[in-house]
């Protein structure tokens, strides 16, 4: 980004009512409060010294994820963007290196393997490393906003399956409130913030769906609470 450019954006910015100023301030530290979120479940997998059926997918995810929001928010010199991602690469690195080290080697419901999702990963960071490096600038970013949100589709495909066992179940206890109240609230300051402050469509579209999908499962909290689940037919 030229000078001029980076002066009119500060302009533009300082223009901005103070509540989408607050919302931009809240965005990263809600988005860490997020990252933090499993942190209870690693504690649970290193002193039972096994995952149970836990999957290993929200961690590869989360990495892949972070991963790109870092190079996109690098790319477009946005340390909103950038900062808390860092964090949660750094979290979902220390998730995911948790879980290998109690999953049995052949556990293949995560799903896959633990050794088909490191080696995922290893071939997804060089990839994303190599896009950021040899395409031009604009390209890249624009590359990396629209993998970006098919990372975020690919992941609502989980809050979509659980939305389904709890409808036929009639039981919400499978949805955790306090992380699914607190990804609402970060997905509520994001779409702010991707419309209001920055106007970028990689950032307030996936949240606006995220934003979706979260109500959803508050709705369904609401109605099933945590009663007892009606076994299903097999």
């Amino acid at each position: 980004m030229s000078e001029p450019d980076i002066y009119v954006e500060a302009v533009m910015r300082s223009d901005l009512p103070a509540w989408v100023t607050a919302c931009g301030h809240l965005a990263p530290l809600m988005a860490i409060v997020v990252f933090l979120a499993p942190i209870p479940t690693m504690q649970q997998i290193n002193r039972e010294k096994t995952v149970g059926g836990k999957p290993l997918l929200p961690y590869s995810s989360m990495i892949a994820n972070c991963l790109i929001c870092v190079v996109y928010g690098f790319l477009k010199s946005e340390p909103k963007i950038m900062a808390p991602n860092s964090i949660g690469l750094l979290l979902g690195t220390y998730y995911f290196t948790a879980f290998r080290r109690h999953v049995s080697m052949d556990a293949a419901n995560l799903p896959g393997t633990a050794s088909q999702h490191w080696n995922g990963l290893v071939i997804f960071i060089t990839f994303i490393l190599l896009v950021a490096t040899t395409l031009t600038k604009d390209l890249a970013v624009e590359f990396m906003g629209k993998l970006g949100i098919l990372i975020c589709m690919i992941m609502f495909a989980s809050p979509l399956s659980t939305m389904k066992v709890v409808i036929e179940t009639k039981s919400a206890d499978s949805i955790p409130l306090p992380f699914t109240i607190a990804c609402v609230i970060n997905c509520v300051l994001w779409s702010v913030v991707g419309v209001l402050d920055m106007n970028d469509f990689n950032i307030y579209f996936p949240n606006l769906a995220g934003l979706a999908a979260g109500s959803a499962q508050l709705v369904l909290k609401g109605l099933y609470g945590n009663r007892k689940s009606r076994q299903l037919p097999v």
